[in-house]
């Protein structure tokens, strides 16, 4: 084959390897493909580079991919969006009575949510956000431990 060819093949390789999250596989054979571009560039046999095609590929894949996978593992997941709310302190600008829906919540950036509870929240205090759910945030007492920390 062509390194024309090879080099497209390594290309496609990789456009295949960022839309595959976490996987780092076909990588390795994108890596594997540009080696053998540059072998056929130099004149090596056919076959010199498909051998040099699968010996490159399948280290990477057997050394390279664990390590990688390894350090993706390490990396701490940060919540975004409405995940990140969790776990947040909020101020009750409305009270929150368990067998209503009314009720609101001003969190620290701002923002005006409204908020449901198992229990009664009086205007001014504090509640924990335990989760989202639709447009609603369920709240519940802060905690003395968390209290402490402010």
């Amino acid at each position: 084959m062509s390194p024309l060819i090879w080099l497209v093949i390594a290309i496609v390789l990789f456009v295949i390897e960022m839309v595959t999250p976490g996987v780092f596989f076909f990588a390795c054979f994108g890596v594997g493909a540009l080696i053998a571009s540059l072998a056929a560039k130099l004149g090596l046999p056919s076959l010199g580079v498909w051998t040099l095609f699968f010996v490159v590929s399948l280290l990477l894949v057997l050394l390279v991919a664990p390590l990688v996978r390894r350090w993706m593992k390490k990396m701490p997941v940060v919540p975004v969006g409405l995940d990140s709310l969790e776990g947040q302190i909020a101020q009750v600008i409305e009270a929150i009575e368990p067998a209503s829906v009314k009720g609101q919540v001003r969190l620290a950036s701002g923002a005006i949510w409204r908020a449901t509870s198992d229990h009664f929240l009086a205007e001014g205090s504090n509640a924990e956000i335990i989760r989202v759910t639709g447009v609603r945030l369920q709240v519940s007492p802060v905690s003395e431990s968390v209290s402490n920390k402010e």
